[in-house]
């Protein structure tokens, strides 16, 4: 009997050893609840990842944002009134917080860990509106914050927010594009903009260089890259970036340029034409503001002549310069012999003057001296006479 008690007392005893140690435990952990509870938010730290230098929501927002949700400063609030779960709800829901993280360490500091939108491509749509999208082709406002330096696409075809399925194939491809220009320092520093044509093509605009780079697809687009890249290296360097009016790279394994037309030598002759215009002008001027002289009047031996023609092979009145334009021409006085009068707005140049191709630079005499013409006698038998014409007076030379 004793041996049977003292085993039953033995397993009493630890029976009640370990209700006492569980019991104690209990108080502790609701004494260790109690104190943590009441304990108090010592600060606030908050972490933005996910953009290089470009925070398009900074710890501003994000505070105001964690206060608004939780009525009140969270510093030196005690931290069983502080809803976690209420707040990381509150902060995904902004356009730019892609995840949120919250909760206290040992020293009752609020962690905030945030996960920001990085945006990876600026659209315009046809309407003229622009937004980002990331690379979850989450749409993304603009910012006043920050405007970041990334691929322009112009002429997206819609601003609905659902897609139809030709409109996720195209910004998806968008997607693709831009993510591998924005990995390349070279092609980020040479593509101004993508234009997106009607049938949902990229042409490429780069900054050196004037000509328009078809694209095609965003299939293939590094080996497109690659290849235009040897294009620059082996044609344009040594041909000149303005030889080629635009660039084909949508074909697979080549590369086709296309010469500047028609249209571009057409501009150039319009230019040449205007240019020629304006000398024409000028010259036509300085013609008007020459000197009216008069060829000297020899004695004609001949006595069959009874009046003056003019010479047969005399230039033309009107010298046509321009075939598809009759109001550019050029008055070219016409060559007079003797006899035939003259009138006071007809130049007549002198004949050594004409044989060298020069003209009059004299100033015109403001009271002109006119030459006294005399005509054959009408009666025949003066007919085989003809008298002596005076040459013309000239007045002295003056300075100019």
């Amino acid at each position: 009997m004793s041996t049977i008690s003292k085993y039953t007392i033995r397993k009493h005893l630890a029976a009640a050893i370990w209700i006492i140690i569980g019991a104690g435990t209990i108080v502790l952990l609701v004494a260790a609840i109690e104190k943590r509870n009441n304990e108090r938010c010592a600060r606030i730290e908050i972490r933005i990842t996910g953009v290089q230098n470009n925070f398009f929501i900074d710890k501003k927002e994000v505070i105001s944002i964690l206060e608004k949700t939780n009525e009140g400063k969270l510093e030196k609030m005690p931290l069983h009134s502080i809803d976690l779960a209420s707040m990381e709800t509150a902060l995904k829901q902004s356009q730019w917080i892609k995840n949120a993280e919250l909760f206290f360490d040992n020293n009752n500091v609020l962690q905030v860990r945030i996960t920001e939108r990085e945006p990876i491509a600026r659209i315009f749509t046809t309407s003229g509106s622009s937004f980002y999208i990331d690379s979850s082709l989450t749409r993304l406002p603009l910012s006043d914050k920050f405007s970041p330096r990334l691929p322009v696409f112009t002429d997206f075809p819609t601003d609905a927010k659902v897609l139809s399925k030709k409109d996720s194939d195209l910004i998806k491809d968008i997607r693709t594009l831009s993510q591998f220009i924005n990995t390349n320092a070279f092609w980020m520093a040479q593509i101004d903009q993508i234009d997106i044509s009607p049938n949902r093509n990229f042409d490429l605009i780069p900054k050196l260089g004037d000509q328009v780079i078809h694209f095609g697809d965003a299939e293939n687009c590094e080996e497109k890259f690659n290849n235009l890249l040897c294009f620059y290296k082996q044609v344009l360097t040594k041909l000149g970036w303005a030889r080629y009016n635009a660039i084909d790279v949508q074909f697979k394994g080549q590369v086709v340029g296309v010469r500047r037309g028609a249209n571009e030598i057409k501009m150039d002759s319009l230019r040449s034409i205007q240019i020629m215009k304006a000398l024409i002008a000028e010259a036509q001027q300085h013609t008007n503001d020459s000197t009216n002289i008069q060829l000297d009047q020899p004695v004609d031996d001949n006595s069959d002549i009874n009046s003056s023609r003019e010479i047969d092979n005399a230039p033309d009145e009107d010298v046509k310069i321009n075939a598809s334009n009759n109001k550019d021409r050029v008055p070219v006085a016409p060559i007079h012999v003797p006899g035939k009068p003259i009138t006071n707005n007809q130049h007549v140049i002198k004949a050594n003057t004409l044989a060298t191709n020069s003209s009059s630079v004299e100033k015109p005499n403001p009271n002109p001296v006119k030459s006294k013409i005399v005509k054959q006698p009408p009666d025949k038998k003066d007919a085989g006479k003809i008298k002596k014409i005076p040459k013309a007076v000239m007045q002295p030379k003056t300075d100019y």
